[in-house]
């Protein structure tokens, strides 16, 4: 295996995912952690506190803004606004493939989450780019594979090729099953 390849490993953007979760409309923070619980538990995992942090630095990026909103008896709460930079920056990230096949077991389906979610439009344009994603991986990885003299790594090549193509998969009958027959994306 080329040492220049991307190995796929690499933190998921927390950012993505908190600005997606304002698409719905403005929110304070724990109904923002409650909501990724509820809509991403299964995907995606993230405390309150990588939370809290995350939506504080998109503050301080523009991608949103705050209002207090008063409480009775009890402290004021922050409540999250999505700008409209915030809005664009999160559709252009859910629009485009992931880059890796680790980064299909969460990112990619947070994407299609919301797709679903939030009723956006063009699912199958994201799931014909992710699918060619797959498709030139494989390619390269089978053209690797051809010249790899060493048996265990033919093996690797073998798993990564049955995981792109297992996804691929995945993707058509996903898109069968939710995307043509429900008609919302």
């Amino acid at each position: 295996m080329s040492s220049k390849k991307r190995t796929g490993f690499g933190s998921y953007p927390l950012r993505y995912l908190a600005l997606g979760l304002l698409m719905k409309g403005p929110g304070h923070g724990y109904q923002l952690d409650q909501t990724l619980s509820d809509k991403f538990g299964m995907i995606w995992k993230a405390g309150q506190t990588k939370l809290y942090v995350t939506l504080s630095d998109l503050e301080k990026q523009g991608l949103l803004r705050t209002k207090l909103e008063r409480q009775k008896n009890r402290p004021d709460r922050k409540v999250y606004h999505l700008t409209k930079q915030g809005q664009e920056t999160f559709l252009d990230w859910v629009g485009k493939p992931v880059p890796s096949l680790r980064a299909a077991r969460v990112e990619l389906l947070a994407k299609l989450r919301f797709y679903d979610w939030l009723v956006l439009p063009n699912a199958a344009e994201l799931i014909h780019a992710q699918q060619e994603t797959f498709l030139k991986m494989i390619t390269e990885w089978e053209k690797e594979k051809a010249g790899e003299k060493d048996p265990f790594l033919g093996l690797v090549y073998d798993f990564r090729i049955n995981q792109a193509q297992f996804i691929m998969d995945w993707l058509e009958t996903y898109q069968k099953k939710i995307v043509k027959t429900s008609g919302k994306h």
